[in-house]
């Protein structure tokens, strides 16, 4: 059975922009959750989905099907994260604001994500707890942290982040395993 992204990216590579438009359609959200999840700023995250289709427009004739389009597609992506990783050290915080911004407008995201919990020494155990789970995934090096939101984030098969990442997925699985190890001992040495 035919990828039916294969066609797509022949139609790109012959200057089909319609099929383009179909293929940003079809992986816009799911791209952009996955490289958000990894830059933790959503104008750069933005900016690295749209320099992902940019360079699928560009290089769709140099796909050879050895795999799904779609993990070329997040290979890609992942490239350009980890490209902005080296950029942009150290990373900003989830917490952070622009210096005297105020209101909604002006909140750092985690301000704006809702949490509903049952009382406030809950909600604020909830928040300090996913802080604290952010700022380790945060911390974790890149060869931990891609294939940890790959898999467990963004819910990819083993085999699918072996082929994104050019590695085995028994490296998948033992790199998923030490982000999660490293994670839950962040925890405990956080007295959560």
């Amino acid at each position: 059975m035919e990828d039916p992204d294969q066609r797509l990216l022949k139609e790109i590579a012959t200057g089909g922009e319609k099929a383009l438009g179909e293929l940003i359609d079809r992986y816009r959200d799911r791209l952009f959750r996955f490289v958000y999840r990894s830059v933790r700023n959503e104008a750069d995250a933005a900016e690295i989905v749209s320099e992902t289709f940019v360079r699928v427009h560009r290089f769709a004739g140099t796909y050879r099907p050895r795999a799904k389009a779609v993990t070329w597609i997040y290979t890609i992506a992942t490239n350009l994260c980890r490209d902005h990783h080296r950029r942009s050290r150290p990373l900003l915080s989830l917490f952070w604001k622009p210096p005297g911004s105020k209101g909604e407008a002006g909140a750092s995201l985690a301000e704006r994500i809702p949490d509903a919990g049952p009382s406030a020494d809950e909600n604020l155990l909830q928040a300090e707890r996913k802080a604290r789970v952010l700022e380790l995934i945060d911390s974790l090096p890149s060869k931990l942290k891609t294939p940890f939101i790959l898999n467990v984030l963004e819910e990819h098969s083993q085999k699918e982040c072996a082929d994104i990442l050019g590695v085995s997925e028994k490296t998948v699985e033992t790199r998923v395993y030490r982000a999660r190890r490293r994670l839950r001992d962040g925890l405990r040495k956080g007295g959560f």
